[in-house]
């Protein structure tokens, strides 16, 4: 068997048994870190076409194999050691913000603007205050806009980076966001590649519009809000979508060249998705995705 031939089929069997695992959640990848080291594979394919030596050729075909399965398992969710510090920073030079809109009498609508590079987010928990939170980064900082529109409350939370350029294994910019579970939110998030974790059962949560990059996404909905508007619109990513299964869900899916699970999803004439829930349930969440090529799965909880 040609040594070409060989790594090449190892190396199709590595990403399969990752794909697989990933998409029996056995293992949790953060695409966008994957896809932003891809074009590495394209530096050693070169070298392997110049090198004419078949020895050479060899040692270049097993480091190609090992770089990814070094890079995959970087981007596999590996604890907080070395290994982990190593691919994705540490906490030096890293400086903390901490942002608080205090709930003031009167307020009953919230909308949250939040505009982000890369990095990593998470929304979840609750606060006695209207807003608050925490960031963490060593790339630039964060600012926070308040307005107030009769009984609602307009906040825009953006990032300011110093540097638009992410430094492999050293940037850091991750941020939690709290919110009072109070009012009615309006929640719109613009970030970059990213990796996400958005908790939203405790909040009454009307519309949420999401737009990322190449990304990992995980979105918990609630079932608070009579009807919920889901707006998810993102580039080559991982989504998870969790939806109760006593709130009747339909899907408008602009997703042609993604993989797709819709757990509990039927699909209608018209190429919608629906729950079987739909018409006779009392609260309802309509979908709307629009991705590249993804991997996007609807879970039932």
């Amino acid at each position: 068997m040609k040594t070409s031939r060989f790594f090449a089929g190892l190396l199709i069997v590595i990403l399969g048994i990752a794909i697989f695992l990933s998409n029996f959640d056995v293992l949790s990848l953060n695409w966008h870190f994957i896809f932003k080291l891809w074009p590495v594979l394209l530096v050693f394919g070169g070298i392997s076409v110049l090198v004419q030596d078949n020895k050479w050729r060899a040692v270049l075909y097993a480091v190609t194999c090992v770089l990814v399965l070094v890079w995959i398992l970087s981007a596999a969710s590996v604890g907080s050691g070395a290994f982990h510090r190593l691919f994705h920073g540490d906490a030096r030079n890293v400086h903390s913000q901490e942002f608080v809109q205090d709930f003031q009498k009167g307020i009953r609508h919230g909308s949250l603007k939040f505009n982000a590079g890369a990095g990593t987010f998470s929304m979840g928990d609750t606060t006695s205050d209207l807003f608050r939170a925490m960031a963490q980064t060593n790339i630039g900082g964060y600012s926070l806009d308040v307005s107030r529109d009769g009984s609602t409350e307009n906040l825009d939370f953006s990032y300011e980076g110093k540097d638009e350029h992410w430094d492999f294994g050293s940037s850091k910019n991750s941020v939690d966001v709290k919110l009072n579970p109070a009012v009615d939110w309006d929640l719109t998030v613009d970030v970059g590649a990213c990796s996400t974790d958005f908790d939203l059962t405790r909040y009454v949560v009307k519309n949420l519009q999401l737009k990322a990059g190449a990304s990992s996404l995980k979105i918990r909905l609630g079932d608070l809000a009579d009807t919920s508007s889901v707006d998810i619109n993102t580039g080559a990513s991982s989504v998870v979508l969790y939806v109760p299964s006593s709130v009747g869900c339909r899907v408008y899916d602009h997703a042609e060249l993604s993989s797709k699970s819709f757990e509990d999803l039927v699909k209608d004439s018209d190429g919608r998705y629906h729950s079987a829930n739909y018409e006779e349930a009392k609260k309802k969440v309509f979908v709307d995705i629009d991705a590249g090529v993804s991997s996007i799965k609807i879970r039932r909880y």
